[in-house]
């Protein structure tokens, strides 16, 4: 099974802590007709990644997952429910899972999730046009 990632568990370390180790490899994927969004509170009073229909697109990363994996996934956060959706990895087009936000509210994006963001975006080489997309969320 694919997890498309396309928050905080881009970051290595991230997904290393909750994950377990139990990923094997990330490929870049583009979930094409989404955008990316900080409107899920976060305990803190700040906005949390989400995606919403109606956009360019998200870039991010599909994981190889196990049942076991999404099952843990799906009880870290009551904030967020699973959805399969289709993204297009290596210019084909497969399903995946992925989590989107419950609860959407106007606030203000949480610094330190999009700084996770930018890190696993870097590491994982996805586009600079979008790198730098979400670096404007930082002056919000």
């Amino acid at each position: 099974m694919l997890l498309f990632a396309y928050g905080t568990l881009m970051d290595i370390e991230k997904a290393g802590k909750i994950l377990k180790k139990r990923v094997k490899t990330a490929r870049k994927a583009f979930l094409p007709n989404y955008r990316i969004t900080f409107n899920v509170p976060s305990p803190y009073g700040t906005g949390n990644p989400n995606i919403e229909f109606g956009g360019e697109g998200v870039w991010g990363v599909v994981y190889e997952v196990d049942e076991r994996t999404l099952e843990l996934l799906d009880n870290v956060s009551p904030r967020y429910r699973r959805i399969e959706v289709e993204v297009i990895v290596n210019c084909e087009r497969v399903k995946a899972w992925t989590y989107v936000g419950r609860v959407v509210e106007d606030v203000k994006p949480d610094r330190s999730c999009i700084e996770r963001i930018l890190r696993g975006a870097r590491t994982h080489g996805l586009p600079e046009e979008y790198i730098r997309s979400i670096e404007e969320m930082l002056k919000r």
